[in-house]
């Protein structure tokens, strides 16, 4: 039957050798010299041999201690080494950090943030993978995985960083928008051609603390923000948008905004995570360059704060707040995309 190999016990032995007294190598382990004392006694019945022979006043090894301390120091020597290495590469921004992302918000707000990073740190390089809906960071590989949701955070088990909101609206060509109801509803919606994305059959809006829910008609259903924001500017329906993201073709007359008294539940970007503890020295420096951003686009109140899984619900959260941990909720980037 194999049996635990109690390397302390070495460590402790090859310790005493070094040191030349059993209190020396207790006041270098950190531990009382009877804990070294007994960690050398059990050694020496593990092994079958006498390793020290001590007296009062002196200790020397024996022919089969010395064989011992021998062959057995140069590997403890070796493994503290690897252990300040391993702690020195940690320390370095080096490596390849794997992000995955939805196409427009890696575009607009992650791809200043990835240039700024891979500058400040020549050891470092970048893996960025499009992706779209929920990403398990530990299932697929990734270093930081963000997420759009409109709804609920679902319980992946990863930690969960929240970045902003983004609010939205409802936007149609002036052509389109003349040709609506003077007082509009949103349950008129229900007979009228929408832009949204797939799996998208119903649309909820807010006022005085209620909540309505309309089905809707999708003429156009695409992830790709972009396609339906030129599919509203040729009047083929109304399209869902992140007010950002269409405030130039608002500005320019080219869409009007439609049920402005109705607000929309915001866009909401995660940051998910393996792990919290001991995060790679890469993912920090990505992180605190992530939170830099949205300070300065956002103001200091818009720090990055770590959650834990099941922690997603608070009551009263605000825009800033958690999402709960429940049903999919998942949605598109709209960032708008360079160029």
């Amino acid at each position: 039957m194999n049996q635990t190999i109690q390397w302390n016990d070495w460590e402790a032995f090859c310790c005493v050798v070094e040191q030349g007294t059993f209190t020396a190598a207790a006041e270098q382990l950190d531990c009382p010299k009877s804990r070294v004392s007994a960690a050398v006694a059990r050694l020496e019945t593990a092994i079958g041999a006498k390793l020290l022979e001590r007296t009062t006043r002196r200790m020397r090894l024996t022919d089969a201690g010395k064989a011992v301390y021998r062959d057995v120091a140069p590997l403890f020597a070796r493994l503290r080494e690897i252990r300040q290495e391993t702690l020195a590469r940690e320390e370095r921004v080096q490596g390849v950090l794997r992000i995955a992302t939805p196409y427009e918000f890696g575009a607009q707000q992650l791809g200043g943030v990835i240039c700024r990073t891979l500058a400040a740190h020549p050891a470092l390089d970048v893996a960025v993978e499009i992706t779209q809906g929920l990403v398990d960071p530990i299932r697929d590989g990734f270093d930081v995985a963000f997420v759009i949701v409109d709804a609920d955070l679902p319980d992946s088990g990863t930690v969960a960083r929240r970045i902003y909101h983004v609010e939205r609206g409802l936007f149609a060509a002036p052509s389109l928008a003349d040709s609506l109801p003077a007082q509009l509803r949103p349950e008129d919606l229900a007979n009228m051609p929408t832009l949204t994305t797939p799996g998208d059959t119903v649309w909820e809006f807010t006022r005085d603390g209620e909540t309505v829910s309309v089905p809707i008609r999708p003429r156009m259903q695409t992830f790709n923000a972009e396609l339906r924001l030129q599919g509203a500017l040729a009047g083929l329906g109304i399209a869902r948008l992140s007010v950002n993201y269409c405030e130039a073709e608002i500005a320019q007359g080219r869409l009007v905004r439609v049920l402005p008294d109705f607000p929309l539940p915001p866009l909401r970007v995660f940051a998910l995570l393996p792990d919290r503890r001991l995060q790679p020295r890469k993912v920090r420096v990505f992180m605190e360059a992530i939170e830099s951003m949205m300070v300065s686009e956002l103001g200091p109140e818009a720090g990055l704060e770590g959650i834990e899984p099941g922690e997603w619900a608070r009551e009263g959260a605000g825009p800033e707040d958690d999402a709960q941990a429940e049903g999919s909720g998942l949605a598109e980037g709209e960032a708008r995309p360079a160029g």
